[in-house]
């Protein structure tokens, strides 16, 4: 009996890391064909496994409904292989009505929408009624979270999906590894440049946030870039004698460096510049859901601090505030 049990035990143990096989890992690029493809089959509500080849050139996928099935992941992957020349992995899949993104156990959920499956009906006349995700959801949308996710280059600004994957969010803001963060001071003091390490021992010490990604306009990634990285190391070590300060000052010469070679850092604005009451007169500001630099919202802080205190009246909030956004 023990021997049955262990046989079973070791059985399901292959059968799960047989699975895990399948799923992709490392980097890949979508070509612009597999992005559209993608975006396909997460319409689709009958998409079951999206499949693609290691280089991002090729992909296709599954229809399942409950009952019939034309394309299991076995299947999809086989056709694949055939179609490309190359072995394939999955990249996300359909469970419980909702399409995930497995690559790199990325696990982003898409939002679902409604609908059921139709048992009735056979695999080939399956209709997509584009409810595999839920429809609000634009293309550009779909597009910022791959490349979030760093499967694709696209920046347009677009607002993010509202979605519930707070551990995807630590997963992509929460990078591990090192780098350094760069800002600039505000106001009269915009020229002011600095940076700091994430493992400079004083930061979250002497800073309101343990984390200089908090404030960043710029991250550097040593795994990211590795020269700039190496040029910012040794600047700051040069700055400090023994051990790592707080922050210091970068010159224009290294800023100049990293705009050029790092993507700004934003912020998802999904909460809006509240209207303040001010002689039970209310702010005209209209609500904003785009997305914004870290140093608009540093601006923006700033003056609600000094409306807040009478520094300024309600039209020269106003104007201040179009004044920051534009």
């Amino acid at each position: 009996m023990k021997k049955f049990l262990y046989l079973i035990f070791f059985s399901l143990l292959l059968c799960g890391n047989a699975y895990a096989s399948k799923i992709g890992n490392g980097s890949i690029q979508f070509s612009d064909e597999v992005t559209k493809n993608f975006i396909r089959f997460l319409r689709n509500e009958y998409g079951i496994s999206f499949v693609v080849t290691p280089d991002g050139s090729y992909s296709t996928y599954g229809i399942c409904g409950v009952e019939r099935c034309k394309g299991g992941m076995t299947t999809v992957l086989k056709w694949c292989k055939r179609d490309s020349g190359q072995k394939c992995y999955v990249f996300a899949q359909r469970k419980k009505q909702q399409k995930i993104i497995r690559w790199n156990k990325a696990d982003y959920i898409f939002p679902k929408d409604d609908w059921n499956y139709n048992a009735s009906v056979k695999t080939d006349y399956l209709s997509s009624n584009n409810k595999g995700i839920k429809q609000n959801i634009s293309d550009d949308q779909i597009k910022s979270v791959l490349n979030e996710l760093g499967f694709i280059n696209f920046n347009k600004a677009v607002a993010s999906i509202d979605t519930n994957n707070d551990e995807l969010k630590k997963k992509i803001y929460k990078k591990s590894g090192k780098y350094f963060c760069v800002w600039t001071a505000t106001g009269e003091y915009t020229h002011l440049v600095w940076f700091t390490h994430n493992l400079a021992p004083h930061y979250k010490r002497d800073y309101t946030s343990s984390d200089c990604r908090d404030q960043a306009f710029y991250i550097i990634y040593k795994e990211d870039n590795k020269k700039l990285y190496s040029k910012l190391m040794w600047y700051f070590k040069t700055q400090n004698t023994g051990s790592f300060s707080p922050t210091e000052r970068l010159t224009k010469k290294l800023f100049s460096q990293v705009k050029e070679q790092i993507q700004i850092n934003t912020i998802e604005l999904k909460e809006e510049v509240e209207q303040s009451i001010v002689t039970n007169e209310t702010s005209v500001i209209p609500k904003i859901e785009k997305k914004m630099t870290k140093q608009q919202q540093i601006e923006i802080d700033q003056i609600k601090e000094m409306f807040d205190i009478g520094a300024l009246t309600k039209e020269e909030y106003d104007n201040a505030i179009k004044r920051a956004l534009n």
